[in-house]
């Protein structure tokens, strides 16, 4: 009896040894993929240039959230201060410059930017590291009736009133097919410029006719005004 009790705990000390051991191993295994993840989500991180934002999340299209602080008239860029996952106060904000993919933005599409973007939370979706910026598809975050916030497509609302044209783009962007739809739709908000006369060149029309109208209009009434005889003429001027 006595020798079953010896080889029942020693039996019990090697399940115990044999239970820590899974135990850490399981422990060890899951700290390894924390840390991967964390490493790729990045959920800490506050992206201020663009080399701080990972390859991957472009070729996944991961949409990022952050505030508009101002906007740099230098290649209309817009200076976001990058919201992370998890926003942690001790850790340094900066200002992202981003440029709205495929659109060259016109002097009122600057104006329209100082105006309604600037100091508002945006989602951007990053297409292309730049040097000095990052291409970004860009969505404002307007509340709606149903007191949820409804993304509007800045890049294409800027084309669509004629504050914007859409650009020549290159390789890679000319092979990527989910840039390619977004693309697509900026040269359908074009074409509706065009055919609505929207734009710098068609607001300036109607005021230059309008000019033109009223120099005919004073034209008309000096030649309508009575001329003096020249001896009263010569008279006043004497």
């Amino acid at each position: 009896m006595d020798q079953v009790s010896v080889v029942f705990k020693e039996f019990t000390n090697v399940m115990d040894q044999n239970i820590r051991g899974v135990q850490i191993g399981c422990y060890s295994v899951a700290l390894v993929g924390l840390t991967i993840a964390l490493r790729k989500v990045k959920p800490f991180t506050k992206f201020k240039k663009p080399s701080d934002i990972p390859n991957h999340f472009i070729k996944e299209r991961r949409e990022l959230t952050g505030v508009v602080k101002r906007i740099d008239p230098n290649g209309t860029l817009l200076m976001i201060q990058h919201k992370p996952l998890v926003d942690i106060p001790l850790i340094p904000a900066g200002q992202l410059p981003v440029k709205i993919s495929g659109v060259n933005v016109t002097g009122l599409g600057l104006n329209w930017l100082q105006a309604i973007v600037n100091g508002s939370e945006v989602k951007f979706i990053p297409i292309v590291k730049e040097k000095e910026f990052v291409q970004c598809e860009v969505l404002l975050l307007q509340p709606s009736k149903q007191k949820e916030q409804k993304a509007v497509n800045i890049g294409e609302n800027l084309v669509k009133i004629g504050f914007g044209v859409t650009e020549n783009i290159e390789k890679p962007l000319t092979e990527d097919p989910d840039f390619l739809l977004y693309y697509k739709r900026l040269q359908q908000a074009q074409k509706y410029a065009v055919r609505k006369q929207l734009g710098f060149k068609y607001y300036l029309k109607p005021t230059k006719n309008a000019l033109i109208s009223v120099m005919k209009t004073l034209n008309h009434l000096l030649k309508q005004l009575p001329k003096f005889p020249d001896k009263v003429h010569k008279a006043y001027v004497a």
